[in-house]
């Protein structure tokens, strides 16, 4: 893609979709597409209809720049700046996880659970902010409490937070989540946490756009994976009212130790439920 001029957006869009497939990019045809839409400021149907125009010098080497950092495996999501959770869109980058559909799992077990009308939710490894701001926005009278270690993910999340409207009812506080400072023990109705829970090997044989560009922290939390689930279900045994809900997100074999682990720490009618594809991937229990 270095002889531009003149060339029409068709042309340039079949050898993006070239590039992207010797590189072994997922779905390299739909990719190409989406990084095209965004360096012409359209959607998917805007391509098409321009496919037989052609590309300005400009937008041509934009698009050839970005195909290059998706063709070296870098995450579509990062090129855009961008992500979709439950209909929401969330700025994200490097500092952060990208939000995964698995999780609008996660989200929905707590909106269905019976929680007060005014709860106090406590979101543990905010990263994006997603949860808790997809939390805030469905139910406007909750208050959420978003904690990260990581400042580099917070000041994300707090983008994400103003962006959507709810900068009046989630709380953005820098700390290990396994700290529970003595004036939050027994105030919170819930919390809920998608931890980092990718062993140590495994994370080694996860793809590219994942192992090579999100954090790693976000992913690992030590040699078996299940080291988040301990900081989490120990925190949460502090910071619940009795009765009050617990709810993880799975990895796709964490079922067996997140369940051994949540009991141990006293908690009580444990129900996991499986995503689309039958894995294993919210747990709730309640204290």
């Amino acid at each position: 893609m270095t002889r531009t001029a003149g060339r029409t957006v068709a042309e340039l869009l079949e050898e993006a979709h070239r590039r992207l497939r010797d590189a072994q990019v997922p779905d390299p045809r739909r990719e190409a597409v989406a990084l095209l839409a965004l360096v012409l400021s359209t959607d998917r149907g805007g391509v098409v209809v321009r496919k037989s125009d052609p590309m300005a010098v400009g937008d041509a080497a934009r698009f050839e720049e970005l195909i290059a950092a998706r063709a070296r495996r870098r995450p579509l999501q990062h090129l855009e700046r961008r992500a979709e959770f439950r209909g929401l869109e969330f700025e994200v980058g490097p500092d952060v996880l990208i939000p995964r559909p698995e999780t609008e799992g996660l989200v929905e077990a707590v909106l269905e659970a019976a929680l007060p009308s005014t709860a106090r939710v406590a979101d543990l490894g905010t990263g994006s902010g997603c949860i808790a701001v997809a939390l805030a926005v469905a139910r406007r009278s909750w208050q959420l409490l978003a904690v990260d270690v990581s400042p580099e993910a917070l000041r994300i999340a707090a983008r994400n937070v103003a962006n959507h409207g709810v900068a009046d009812r989630v709380t953005l506080i820098e700390r290990d989540f396994a700290a529970v400072p003595e004036a939050e023990r027994g105030r919170y109705d819930a919390v809920v946490s998608n931890p980092p829970y990718v062993a140590e090997d495994e994370w080694r044989g996860l793809q590219p756009e994942v192992r090579d560009n999100e954090p790693r922290m976000a992913l690992v939390p030590g040699p078996t994976g299940s080291e988040g689930y301990e900081a989490v279900a120990r925190a949460a045994s502090g910071m619940l009212r009795p009765a009050g809900l617990l709810a993880l997100e799975l990895g796709w074999k964490s079922e067996t130790a997140a369940r051994g682990i949540v009991a141990r720490h006293g908690f009580r009618e444990i129900v996991v439920a499986a995503d689309l594809q039958g894995i294993p991937r919210v747990l709730t229990a309640r204290r």
